[in-house]
C-alpha cells in the first residue's frame, strides 16, 4: 500500500466519475453487488439542491426493471477525506432524489467511494432523522481480484492484500482497453497511486510500447520528467565524480549544473575544464 501523500480530491473525483460514466454496469455490481440480467441502466444528469446550485450528486445511474419493479436509484459520491459536513450532505442529496424521484415508483441507494480509504460507517442519526449509505472503503472493502477482470482494475493498486503481480494484471487490462480516451482514464486513475507503485505501472506501460497514450497523460508525463531529470543529475554526477573527484556539495553541483545546462555543463566537462572554470 502507497503511504505517500494522496493526490488532490478533485483528481480522483473527475477520474471515478469518467470510469464509472463509461462502465457503470461493471461498477454497480463490483461495488454495489448488484446483478443484472439485461436491465436498462441510464445514466441521469446531475442532481442540485435547492438555492445549493454547487453541491450536485456525482454519479446517478437508474435501473429499470421489466417485471414492473420500481426504478433503483443508484447515487454514487467519491470522497477522498473526511469533512465535517459530509453526512450531513448526504441527507441533503437524499432528499433532493426523493423530491425527484417519487417513492411509489423508485427506491433510492446511496453509496460512497472511499479512494484512500478512512470513510464514515455508513449511518447518520441526529434527532428523529436516520440514513443509511453503503460506505465503501476502496482499499479494504473491495476484492482486488474480481477488480483485476475488468475494467475498474487501476482500483485494485490501492488494495491492502494485492496479488503479487498486480502491477503487470493492471497493465494488462489497460492495454486490453479499445478506446484511447478511456486507456487515458485508466492510466490517470493509476497515476495518482503514486511513489514506487506508480513508477512501476508507468515502467510496464512503456515495455509495452504505451507511451504515446501515456505522453498523454498528464501525470504520467509529470512521473516521466521527473525520471528524466534524476537520469541527467546521476549522469553529471558521475561525470563530475569520474574528472574531479571527491568535491565538496557533489550532490548540489550536480543538480545545479544540470538545472541551467546540462549537456553544455557535460561537454565541458568532457573537453577538460577545471573546477574553477566550472564553477565560474
Amino acid at each position: 500500500m502507497n503511504d505517500s501523500k494522496p493526490a488532490a480530491a478533485r483528481d480522483f473525483d473527475g477520474l471515478y466519475k469518467a470510469l464509472l460514466e463509461a462502465h457503470p454496469r461493471d461498477a454497480l455490481r463490483q461495488l454495489c453487488g448488484v446483478r443484472l440480467n439485461g436491465e436498462e441502466v441510464i445514466l441521469d444528469g446531475p442532481t442540485e439542491l435547492p438555492r445549493q446550485r454547487n453541491r450536485q450528486t456525482d454519479k446517478t445511474f437508474l435501473v429499470r426493471h421489466n417485471d414492473g419493479a420500481p426504478t433503483d436509484i443508484y447515487h454514487f459520491e467519491f470522497q477522498v477525506r473526511r469533512t465535517e459536513d459530509f453526512q450531513e450532505r448526504m441527507v441533503s442529496y437524499w432528499a433532493s432524489l426523493a423530491l425527484k424521484y417519487r417513492q411509489d415508483g423508485h427506491r433510492i441507494h446511496q453509496v460512497v467511494l472511499w479512494p484512500v480509504g478512512g470513510g464514515y460507517p455508513g449511518r447518520f442519526r441526529r434527532d428523529r432523522v436516520q440514513i443509511d449509505y453503503r460506505s465503501v472503503n476502496v482499499p479494504d472493502d473491495l476484492d482486488p481480484a474480481a477488480l483485476l477482470a475488468g475494467p475498474l482494475a487501476p482500483l485494485a493498486l490501492w488494495s491492502e492484500k494485492p496479488p503479487p503481480d498486480l502491477v503487470e494484471r493492471v497493465v494488462d487490462r489497460i492495454e486490453a482497453t479499445g478506446a484511447a480516451e478511456e486507456q487515458l482514464v485508466q492510466i490517470e486513475l493509476s497515476m495518482l497511486v503514486r511513489g514506487p507503485l506508480a513508477n512501476e505501472v508507468l515502467n510496464a506501460l512503456r515495455r509495452r510500447g504505451m507511451s504515446n497514450v501515456l505522453e498523454q497523460s498528464e501525470l504520467g508525463r509529470e512521473i516521466l520528467e521527473k525520471g528524466l531529470e534524476k537520469g541527467r543529475v546521476e549522469s553529471m554526477r558521475t561525470a563530475l565524480q569520474a574528472k574531479y573527484g571527491e568535491i565538496a556539495d557533489l550532490d548540489e553541483l550536480a543538480q545545479q549544473l544540470s538545472a541551467s545546462d546540462h549537456n553544455g555543463n557535460l561537454a565541458r566537462i568532457i573537453g577538460g575544464a577545471s573546477l574553477a572554470e566550472l564553477l565560474s
